[in-house]
């Protein structure tokens, strides 16, 4: 008796496909978040160490100039590029009145300190440009800001004014003496930028400073209520809670940390004198 010869069968049916993708989008559901996560803190430490450096930088500055900090941000300062060119006749006075260049020569003038996570892209792209336009745009956008009003002075927000100087005595750190409590005093944060010619344009990763939540006694506060990622970057002063709603923020003693938007609220954090979380300038 002949033995039947049954076909064999091959491949998978459309059920068992259907099933293996079911479960392999069940996975990548649960496995995304966490890798979302990993990237995030990633970038966040890697952000750290960028805060680490630059904080060395500034401290070098201040040695190198008999204590005196980092000027905020003034019209009139001079920077000099790698190649000893006055930043001012390359470019413009304002790119010399932002920290990014007259901090660059303590950086050995590598702005991968300056322009980490997505903003490393975006410092290849400004490469490529001519010198004037590197020389201006390099400026703008550093992933962190300068506490400018507080810590160094900023002419925009009364620093290097001598009636105000007067009116509300030394309200901001000149010289590392001046500092009183270093573990509590921020000096850079995450920051984000929008194009001021274009403000309904996205905002962009990094901004040259930071501006506190107060600035005078009585003013009303300068954020938002809440903030969210979708803030406009002026309406949380520039800083940018960009890892899981916490900031990188570099204090005066060179330690790093991450703080949320509500303990950035308090103005202990941005300014030398303040007594409380609701500090203002108010005449001497």
């Amino acid at each position: 008796m002949r033995r039947k010869i049954l076909p064999c069968r091959g491949g998978f049916t459309i059920v068992e496909l259907l099933v293996v993708m079911a479960v392999i989008a069940v996975l990548v559901s649960l496995l995304l978040p966490a890798v979302q996560k990993a990237r995030l803190a990633a970038t966040r430490t890697d952000e750290m160490s960028s805060a680490r450096q630059l904080m060395l930088a500034w401290d070098a500055y201040a040695v190198q100039y008999k204590e005196s900090v980092l000027p905020g941000y003034k019209l009139g300062l001079r920077a000099f590029t790698e190649d000893g060119d006055e930043v001012g006749e390359v470019a413009n006075t304002i790119a010399a009145a932002r920290y990014p260049w007259r901090l660059a020569p303590f950086l050995d003038y590598d702005f991968r300190t300056l322009y980490r996570g997505i903003n490393a892209r975006a410092l290849e792209g400004m490469q490529q440009q001519d010198p004037e336009s590197y020389v201006y745009v390099v400026s703008v956008s550093p992933s962190l800001g300068l506490n400018t009003t507080w810590v160094g002075g900023d002419q925009n927000e009364l620093g290097f004014s001598a009636p105000a100087l007067s009116n509300f005595g030394k309200f901001y750190v000149q010289k590392l003496g001046d500092i009183r409590k270093a573990g509590d005093l921020m000096v850079f944060a995450s920051a984000k930028g929008a194009d001021p010619a274009e403000p309904e344009s996205d905002p962009y990763e990094g901004f040259f400073r930071v501006r506190s939540p107060r600035l005078a006694m009585g003013q009303e506060e300068r954020w938002a209520a809440d903030i969210t990622s979708s803030t406009a970057p002026e309406d949380s002063g520039h800083v940018d809670f960009r890892y899981g709603g916490s900031a990188v923020i570099a204090c005066a003693d060179g330690h790093v940390e991450t703080q949320g938007a509500e303990a950035m609220r308090d103005m202990r954090r941005w300014a030398n004198r303040a007594g409380s979380a609701d500090y203002g300038l108010s005449p001497q």
